[in-house]
């Protein structure tokens, strides 16, 4: 598998509300079952049956708290259930980058949230990727990438990138973890190296409205 003094961030906001086009309700179907079938493809890569709920993206998302030109980046968006508030929420003149491994993910990105930027390929490039683009370094990394069943090299690559970007700023990293997931081995060895590279932790959850419940994690002071 590919490589894919600090202020203390906004709470995440978990009741924010949002209008859905009559269009979109057919979209949890579909997605479910694309989901499920590259699921059973490749479990290691996706790492879920179902995309997330709105509920867990809402949680995931929180508030964008970004000045002009800030960027925020997410790992791992799927069908874009978190792209989707990220979208209704992004402050005006703030930049939204999606960095996606699944080529058919990409492509229904890109067709679905037209006017924002996707990237095929593995968050463990993320340096390479906001240089090719001439990108700042994010203030707010999102992912949804199933470290609990991330390869340890894959977790330190990714890891790496993110500490990298956010070291210098007060920005924040954010992602979840299943609750049936939260004790294996590599959730666990995941948040002890979090916990070594980052000053701030903050465990939200769980969000009981997703199939599986999880837990947002949240981390800021890289260090």
């Amino acid at each position: 598998m590919p490589c894919i003094g600090t202020r203390h961030p906004p709470r995440v906001d978990v009741t924010t509300s949002t209008s859905e086009p009559v269009g979109s309700r057919q979209r949890p179907l579909r997605d479910g079952l694309g989901f499920f079938g590259r699921f059973l493809r490749n479990p290691m890569s996706v790492g879920a049956v179902l995309p997330s709920s709105r509920y867990l993206a809402r949680a995931l998302v929180g508030h964008l708290d970004l000045a002009p030109g800030e960027l925020v980046v997410e790992f791992g968006p799927g069908t874009g259930p978190a792209t989707a508030i990220v979208k209704q929420v992004l402050p005006k003149h703030a930049r939204y980058l999606g960095i996606e491994l699944e080529p058919r993910f990409h492509k229904l990105l890109s067709d679905r949230f037209q006017g924002m930027d996707f990237h095929l390929g593995s968050a463990c490039d993320l340096r390479q990727i906001l240089a090719e683009r001439g990108l700042p370094k994010p203030a707010r990394i999102l992912s949804g990438l199933p470290f609990a069943s991330l390869p340890p090299k894959v977790q330190d690559g990714v890891i790496d990138g993110v500490v990298w970007t956010l070291k210098d700023g007060d920005g924040d990293f954010r992602t979840f973890q299943y609750v049936h997931a939260y004790g294996l081995r590599a959730a666990r060895r995941f948040r002890a190296l979090m916990a070594e590279r980052f000053h701030g932790f903050e465990r939200i959850g769980p969000v009981v409205r997703n199939v599986p419940p999880a837990f947002v994690l949240r981390y800021w002071g890289a260090r």
